[in-house]
């Protein structure tokens, strides 16, 4: 019925540009540099150890330091990404996708303010980016302003037509926002996909907003039997966030897990535009 979350191509294809970009010209130095910099995980050296192991060129320098903010990122080293960072800013300044890293970063840390403004600011930058309009929504919807939320889902939806986490994320603002209509609209015309668990977790999320957690575990139960797990636990976060599942009932939240996992990278990390 609907497309999974299917932005994984997309990102993967802009990480893999700037990675082949960066070790075409600087093959050397990065070789030495991924492992004394723990690139892969390995270890978590200051970046401002690192600066004469990145290219003298701005444009190649903020491509390396990009993607090695974005790599502490998600080992979840935040003070690395953050001053990893600050460098690519110095290099490039006002790019919309070091903004919208930043903010991603500030959501971990669960700084509203200061995720909220930097998800504005890249999008002031580059008005048309889906991934910043869909973090705004979801530092929104983690503080209950489901009405704004709402919005910023909707026109993330309008560039991801039939995207099932936008479908998801918009039911949720409509079901805890108080748009009973709406949500039951959506709901009744939701038919179980065999490609996608959006419909077991929004019956699931129905259940529990009743306060029948019994029902709502029981759909938890079947997508994860029917699912994969990372499809699953795109859609549990937000169970988890707001309180309807915990412990060992779902994956682990993003803080309790430093591995890549690939739906984050799916949502936070868009490809670094020339």
């Amino acid at each position: 019925m609907h497309g999974r979350f299917n932005l994984l191509g997309y990102i993967v294809v802009g990480l893999v540009f700037i990675f082949g970009a960066c070790s075409k010209k600087e093959s050397k130095t990065e070789k030495t540099s991924v492992s004394k910099d723990g690139v892969a995980g390995e270890s978590k050296d200051k970046p401002a150890s690192t600066l004469d192991s990145v290219p003298e060129d701005p444009e190649e320098r903020y491509k390396v330091t990009y993607v090695r903010s974005a790599q502490a990122f998600a080992r979840n080293d935040l003070e690395g990404a953050l001053k990893y960072l600050d460098l690519a800013d110095q290099a490039k300044p006002n790019q919309a996708n070091n903004a919208n890293l930043r903010g991603a970063i500030y959501t971990r840390q669960r700084d509203w303010v200061k995720a909220e403004a930097a998800f504005r600011e890249s999008l002031r930058l580059q008005p048309d980016m889906p991934m910043a309009q869909f973090n705004l929504g979801e530092v929104l919807f983690l503080n209950n302003k489901y009405g704004e939320a709402r919005e910023r889902f909707q026109t993330f939806l309008n560039s991801q037509p039939r995207n099932d986490l936008g479908l998801y994320k918009i039911y949720l603002c409509d079901l805890l926002g108080g748009n009973g209509a709406k949500a039951n609209a959506f709901l009744n015309q939701l038919q179980p996909d065999p490609n996608s668990p959006l419909y077991y977790f929004c019956r699931a999320a129905e259940a529990f907003a009743k306060g029948d957690n019994a029902a709502g575990m029981e759909f938890v139960g079947s997508a994860y039997r029917i699912y994969p797990p990372d499809s699953n636990s795109t859609f549990a976060d937000s169970l988890v966030e707001k309180g309807y599942l915990k412990g060992e009932q779902a994956k682990p939240i993003p803080e309790e897990n430093k591995k890549v996992k690939t739906e984050e990278l799916k949502v936070i990390l868009p490809g670094v535009k020339k």
